[in-house]
């Protein structure tokens, strides 16, 4: 999820676990705690390379195995500091729930997390919510800002902050239920077009549980779709996409399997002259939706460039804002409310 989700998430957590005596500071401590897992991107500090970047991130400082070792100095560290309040093993489990639930919020989205590293390096995705969607993080942020309001022995700021955690659990909960229904509706619009098919994936569109993509993957070929549960149209556009997996021959190696493994092997693949080998990652499903070739459709994806011997990894990444960010937002509303 976002940054500023994580922070929320946090901040609850440590209003739970500590603001009976802390008061505002558990929510400072919880922000805090909410946000160290994602500081994997100082890595990219240290180094220019693509594909490091794509390997750190979401990995060690999100398995929560990992997650036991680094709670440990900072709950010694919180009950040297705080002799008074709450002892080594409130703190541990503080930091450590701080870390856990941060990581486990990002499962829910469609980006995958390494959650058990280092025994596996299974990406944990259930698809279930948008990296970013506010309406997961507003109801949650009002809430916390209340108990901001009251002192901290008012026992109201932990039943609110409950509250505020039961909330924003049941929206993820709601959106199960909506991708439950929503992928039973892809799998008989399959069948009615006489599709057949070895894995169907759906997963939330950005900033929103209303629209929901799905990928499927045949054979030699993967289809996009899309449906919003306020469509009017019952039909829906299956549109193909061939795999061409016999480009990889020349671009074999680490850079090719690491992006596969990503994808998890929902991608297609073109050719540019004889050393460039375009890698559209498409298991978040098309971003323009009235486009159909792939480097409009996703416009997100890597080039494989062969140069002087070496092989690189670039990755295509326009920059969204003024217009073309207004154009994609209206690309999306139109889809969600329009169709």
């Amino acid at each position: 999820m976002d940054s500023l989700t994580q922070i929320v998430l946090g901040a609850a957590v440590g209003e739970v676990l500590l603001g009976k005596k802390l008061g505002w500071k558990a929510q400072v401590l919880g922000a805090i705690a909410g946000t160290i897992p994602d500081l994997d991107i100082l890595a990219n500090l240290f180094s220019d390379d693509e594909l490091f970047r794509l390997l750190t991130h979401r990995a060690y400082t999100h398995a929560w195995f990992i997650q036991l070792f680094m709670a440990w100095p900072l709950a010694l560290l919180s009950s040297k500091l705080d002799k008074v309040n709450y002892s080594f093993k409130r703190y541990f489990w503080f930091w450590y729930v701080g870390f856990a639930t941060h990581a486990l919020l990002d499962a829910f989205t469609a980006y995958g997390t390494r959650l058990f590293l280092p025994f596996s390096n299974e990406l944990v995705a259930f698809n279930v919510v948008s990296v970013i969607d506010f309406f997961y993080t507003i109801p949650f942020l009002v809430l916390l800002i209340i108990c901001l309001f009251l002192k901290k022995d008012n026992p109201k700021r932990v039943k609110i902050a409950i509250l505020a955690l039961v909330i924003s659990t049941s929206y993820l909960g709601v959106n199960g239920i909506v991708k439950y229904n929503v992928h039973k509706k892809f799998e008989k619009e399959l069948l009615a077009q006489n599709i057949a098919y070895d894995e169907l994936s759906t997963n939330p569109a950005m900033f929103n549980g209303f629209l929901w993509h799905a990928v499927i993957k045949a054979k030699d070929t993967l289809y996009c779709s899309e449906y919003s549960i306020f469509q009017k149209t019952k039909s829906l556009d299956i549109i193909p996409y061939v795999k061409n997996e016999h480009l990889e021959k020349g671009f074999e190696g680490e850079i090719l399997n690491t992006l596969k493994w990503f994808a998890n092997d929902f991608y297609i693949l073109e050719k540019e002259g004889n050393d460039t080998l375009n890698f559209y990652n498409i298991k978040w499903g098309r971003m323009d939706y009235s486009k159909t070739l792939p480097n409009e459709s996703f416009r997100f994806y890597y080039k494989i460039i062969k140069e002087n011997g070496q092989t690189k990894l670039v990755p295509i990444q326009p920059k969204l804002k003024g217009k073309e960010f207004n154009s994609i937002l209206k690309n999306l509303w139109d889809r969600i409310f329009n169709y």
